[in-house]
């Protein structure tokens, strides 16, 4: 069960959330408070229950257990269509024979809501998602990216609470996407609605969320800022999902008041304790795991040090990755300036700063 206590009015609130399928627990008594006007992401990889759990809060899945409460109102028995939420999904699900401004305007037509005032709404959503003039056009007229955006200003036109946002950007291309996510969160921003989004792709989490939450197997692992997700994962498996890391296994040998003595390869190291990111602190004898991201090393002495020869040398544009084997057999992942020359099976010496590691008190989890 996860809870997060909200800085700022609460939008959504989930209480003990329960769904199982067969005898597969899918959503495992999950509690999440949302803060109204934050974009808040569901990470996972496929089957850990996140669109499950946005289905359940729009009223599309009925959970065993539990309530979905919104602006503080139990909504948990009404009908999909009578909740002050609406829900995007990946195929759009426009009407073909409806125009774009009908499309916009469909959900205000079923709040009774008069002709004149629907035109002017949806005129209003064209501007705001940035495709004036072309409300008469018809869905199969436009490129996926406009479909997408005429599928927002349907879900914003009955000026909803909250938009549900089911692995939207999904069937778009790289660059598309990429200009969507810009766009997703310019807008969210704009209307200050509470945007609810599902996503397995971590570029996408990271790059627009104010908190992500990284689900596994029907729980919710870690809530946070996408910063301290990266750089104080909870677990190893937050640790994993959540970019890349190298885990190194060590072992906790001492304890002096802020400093923790680990043993690695015979090798021993002084870790600042504030660098253990998970919720509990090792004990002494206990295997810890560091997690190091590529990017936390430099070249050359000073810090904690390692050696190892380039196995694998990869260009990835705006940085080279080197696959290093260190004497001990360990294998490590650094990324390093795009000029940089090393080649392959050359040694180098890399150093850590103490403070660009986390200590986990687990072993490492599976992904």
């Amino acid at each position: 069960m996860i809870s997060q206590a909200a800085g700022q009015d609460t939008a959504i609130e989930l209480k003990g959330i329960v769904k199982s399928y067969g005898t597969k627990r899918i959503v495992d008594d999950v509690s999440l408070t949302i803060g109204r006007g934050l974009f808040v992401t569901l990470l996972g990889p496929s089957g850990c229950g996140k669109s499950t759990l946005l289905r359940i809060i729009v009223g599309l899945v009925t959970p065993e257990a539990g309530q979905v409460v919104v602006e503080g109102r139990d909504i948990s028995r009404d009908v999909p269509h009578s909740r002050p939420i609406k829900m995007v999904f990946q195929d759009y699900a426009l009407f073909p024979h409806m125009t774009v401004a009908e499309n916009i305007g469909f959900g205000c037509e079923m709040k009774g809501m008069k002709r004149d005032a629907i035109a002017a709404r949806a005129q209003e959503l064209l501007a705001l998602v940035r495709l004036p003039g072309l409300g008469g056009r018809y869905p199969d007229e436009l490129s996926g990216g406009q479909r997408q955006r005429v599928a927002l200003a349907r879900a914003l036109a009955p000026n909803p609470v909250s938009l549900l946002l089911d692995e939207p950007l999904g069937a778009l291309d790289l660059n598309l996407r990429e200009e969507m996510r810009r766009e997703l969160k310019a807008i969210q921003r704009r209307t200050g609605k509470t945007f609810v989004f599902v996503t397995h792709d971590q570029d996408e989490a990271m790059s627009m969320s104010d908190l992500v939450a990284v689900m596994r197997n029907g729980r919710i692992e870690q809530l946070d800022a996408p910063e301290r997700l990266y750089a104080r994962p909870a677990n190893a498996f937050v640790a994993r999902f959540v970019g890349t890391a190298n885990m190194l296994a060590g072992r906790l040998i001492k304890e002096d008041g802020q400093s923790l003595g680990i043993e690695m390869d015979g090798r021993h190291f002084t870790l600042p304790r504030s660098r253990v990111t998970s919720q509990r602190q090792p004990r002494i004898g206990e295997v810890v795991q560091l997690v190091i991201r590529p990017e936390a090393f430099g070249f050359g002495a000073g810090g904690l040090e390692f050696s190892g020869q380039i196995e694998e040398r990869t260009f990835l544009g705006g940085r080279v990755q080197l696959r290093l084997r260190t004497k001990d057999g360990r294998s490590l992942l650094v990324d390093a300036p795009p000029h940089n020359a090393e080649g392959l099976g050359e040694t180098i010496t890399l150093s850590l700063p103490p403070d660009r590691l986390a200590i986990l008190a687990e072993e490492p989890a599976e992904a």
